[in-house]
């Protein structure tokens, strides 16, 4: 548990960093709905790692447990609207700001990340197939202070492409 609360420090804190320079952005945005209330929730698991320590060495009074379940509840409806919120506001603002989100670069889990992409040409039809490969292409390519043009990143990801269909085929 205290491993899932630094997670979602650590995550949180990056997902906002991002936001705030979105200009530096240059390819593409990973933005995910769940970090920030995921934040507001993590002393919901701290609460929890203190009446498990209570219970197994010594008493749990009754009113430290009605305090904690008072103030899940109050984290939890926070946690849960937060995310309403962004749910209509986080899309509309990167949008606003340049980016195309592209659905065939994100990962099929149900909590993974959005994907924005810089320029709408970096969602190839077929990058589904080496969502990964891509992503990891442009971090290099954001380190080095590359600045490929559209045409070369469609070159990139046809030979990703050509390279994932070679090798499965």
């Amino acid at each position: 548990m205290l491993a899932m609360t630094a997670g979602y420090v650590f995550f949180a804190t990056e997902f906002l960093q991002q936001l705030v320079n979105l200009d530096k952005q240059a390819f593409y945005l990973r933005v995910s709905m769940m970090v920030i209330p995921g934040l507001i929730a993590t002393p919901i698991l701290l609460m929890s790692i203190y009446i498990m320590l209570r219970r197994h060495f010594g008493n749990l009074p009754a009113q430290h447990f009605a305090l904690w379940v008072r103030v899940s509840l109050v984290l939890l409806a926070l946690a849960f609207m937060i995310r309403i919120v962004l749910g209509f506001w986080l899309p509309n603002y990167v949008a606003a700001n340049g980016f195309t989100q592209c659905s065939k670069l994100e990962n099929p889990s149900p909590f993974a990340s959005q994907v924005w992409v810089r320029q709408p040409q970096y969602c190839h039809e077929l990058s589904y197939l080496v969502n990964v490969e891509v992503l990891e292409w442009f971090d290099e390519q954001q380190a080095a202070g590359a600045k490929p043009s559209t045409d070369e990143v469609a070159a990139q990801i046809e030979l990703f492409i050509a390279e994932h269909k070679q090798r499965y085929q």
